[in-house]
């Protein structure tokens, strides 16, 4: 079974202790030495104030380096999909090697308020195009949030597996957690080589903008 990065850093007080190799390892890298790369990023964080009915949108773009085969095609985000996650904090103020690791009060926390492997992509090429698109519920098979996304794959870099534009909207969220930059956004490829960490300093997070009200021009009589 695919574990998930919310599984890798759920904590209580009972377990402060960082203990978790792969992750660690994946924070202090420096980014051009993470198999994947992020580069570029646009990330929309929006509270509606109620239960659960916050909602993101975000377009990434990234590289994944891969390891030889590129893994068999477990490196190709299209065929074998992208678990996304979005953090409050940068990267080292999620989970640093030595500390605790978002821990409060008695109860379990999460780190992340939104984590989703995107997977199966249902591929398409269209005019030498190759792109993937996906729906599916959040939670998973169970609501009433949903996700939506798209990938593209743009090339293949040389020693690459791929280079790929994502785009996402996902509801039915509490993003409560994440109220200013800096944030993080963690990725992972099905073979589980991360996560990788990558911090966002310049998110988009408030309110949803309201709707104007709409107008209704009365006509004017003019005497006669």
């Amino acid at each position: 079974m695919k574990s998930s990065l919310r599984g890798i850093l759920i904590a209580s007080l009972g377990a402060v202790a960082l203990s978790l190799s792969p992750l660690a390892s994946s924070v202090v890298h420096a980014q051009d030495s993470q198999e994947i790369d992020l580069n570029s990023d646009r990330v929309q964080i929006v509270h509606s104030g109620g239960y659960d009915t916050d909602y993101t949108n975000f377009n990434i773009t990234f590289t994944n380096y891969g390891e030889g085969d590129c893994d068999g095609g477990a490196d190709d985000a299209i065929a074998s999909g992208i678990e996304v996650a979005l953090a409050p904090g940068a990267c080292y103020q999620v989970c640093y090697p030595g500390t605790p690791c978002v821990v409060e009060d008695d109860a379990p926390v999460v780190a992340f308020p939104f984590d989703y492997y995107i997977a199966p992509f249902v591929a398409h090429t269209v005019n030498h195009e190759t792109y993937g698109t996906f729906f599916g519920l959040n939670p998973v098979d169970v609501g009433p949030g949903t996700v939506s996304a798209r990938i593209v794959l743009l090339s293949k870099p040389p020693y690459g597996c791929g280079t790929w534009n994502l785009n996402v909207e996902a509801t039915g969220l509490n993003l409560s957690s994440i109220t200013s930059n800096p944030m993080s956004l963690w990725l992972n490829d099905s073979d589980e080589s991360g996560p990788f960490c990558f911090d966002i300093d310049n998110a988009i997070i408030g309110n949803p903008i309201p709707t104007p009200a709409h107008m209704v021009r009365r006509g004017v009589r003019r005497s006669r």
